[in-house]
């Protein structure tokens, strides 16, 4: 549903680096964004995929980064910069238990504090958290108008059951 969203805004451009659950979203994006007229680019880690999606909307293209908690604590600087600098971004944090590489069977919303308050100094910013598959798909497009209409990092807080389950 996330990549359904990213592709139903009009997004033109995923940085992301593989992280589980973030795969399921990205995977699809690379089978199909193409043709639908968007980039995926895998990124050496997460700083650079952060840093290539506020590049590219610095330029202004629509970008996204999909990650995961540890990514997500990464892109903490990157993220603090594009506030500062009123660059767009939707940033999409699908969390998973524990710290770290986290624990295979306990699923966790454990970065809100983090979405919150992660980045040094005053960074106002829109934290989004879909509760079901079908907000997923539409909370990406609202993060893709407001952080547009102000000009500020979107982020988009699901977590593994969102990522990787099926709907009823």
């Amino acid at each position: 549903a996330i990549a359904l969203g990213v592709l139903a805004s009009g997004m033109d451009l995923c940085a992301m680096y593989p992280i589980t659950p973030a795969t399921s979203a990205s995977h699809y994006l690379s089978d199909v964004f193409e043709r639908a007229g968007g980039i995926v680019h895998q990124a050496e880690d997460e700083i650079a995929a952060c840093a290539f999606a506020i590049g590219a909307s610095y330029t202004g293209k629509v970008a996204v980064t999909i990650t995961s908690g540890p990514g997500y604590s990464l892109k903490q600087e990157g993220i603090g910069l594009a506030v500062m600098a009123e660059i767009p971004l939707v940033v999409v944090n699908v969390q998973r238990g524990g710290p770290s590489t986290g624990l295979p069977t306990k699923v966790e919303q454990g970065d809100l504090l983090a979405a919150l308050y992660g980045q040094p100094g005053d960074t106002p910013k829109v934290v989004l958290a879909p509760a079901t598959i079908e907000e997923c798909f539409h909370f990406v497009i609202l993060a893709r108008k407001l952080a547009e209409e102000f000009r500020t990092p979107v982020l988009i807080l699901t977590d593994s059951n969102l990522a990787t389950g099926v709907a009823p």
